[in-house]
């Protein structure tokens, strides 16, 4: 089973690829998702108003899910969505069965080699850590500061970054907020229970 620390070097080396892909998502001419399934079903992704899923990035493979969240307008290349904040939003969604004990905000900022910032805690099921250092190697221009996420859902651990512009709402205290809307919409798509396999 991967540890948090394997998941995020994974979702570190993912994101740098989901730069890239966002930069060229205007040439694909694959239109922004509104939601995507994963985990055939179980955890369904989506963003609040005005951020999409890059069809890019996503990942649908049996055991891992990942999916990027950005501004619609972004995705389009300008075509549609409203203006938002700007981000970039990673969710990693593990097999049924090993969510294992929802990581506490203190072990996620330790795995990430540093100690959390004031902001995270715990909350109604979702763990936070805001973390001081590390948002700009994933985000060109972006804040040093970025937040990572954890719930379990349907027997299932889901694992989020959020990484915003250098001193953008999104890097600072609005993060917090961010990630408990995007979790409350994944929650509010996904399946009230999926039978454990």
């Amino acid at each position: 089973m991967m540890t948090i620390l394997g998941k995020s070097r994974a979702l570190r080396g993912m994101a740098l690829l989901a730069l890239v892909a966002l930069a060229a998502c205007e040439t694909t001419g694959r239109p922004p998702l509104q939601q995507a399934a994963l985990e055939n079903g179980a955890v369904v992704v989506a963003g609040p108003s005005g951020y999409c899923i890059d069809p890019v990035t996503l990942e649908r493979r049996a055991g891992r899910g990942f999916a990027v969240l950005a501004s619609c307008q972004n995705l389009s290349g300008g075509e549609s969505g409203a203006f938002v904040d700007p981000m970039m939003l990673t969710v990693a969604v593990g097999p049924a069965g090993r969510s294992g004990a929802l990581p506490a905000p203190e072990v996620m900022a330790a795995e990430a080699g540093q100690r959390a910032i004031a902001g995270g805690g715990l909350r109604d099921g979702l763990s936070l850590a805001h973390l001081a250092a590390g948002g700009n190697r994933v985000l060109p221009e972006g804040d040093p500061r970025y937040w990572r996420g954890a719930f379990q859902l349907n027997g299932r651990l889901v694992v989020m970054a959020l990484y915003a512009p250098k001193d953008g709402a999104l890097a600072g205290r609005d993060g917090a907020a961010m990630l408990q809307a995007v979790r409350a919409r994944i929650t509010a798509l996904s399946p009230e229970a999926v039978a454990q396999r």
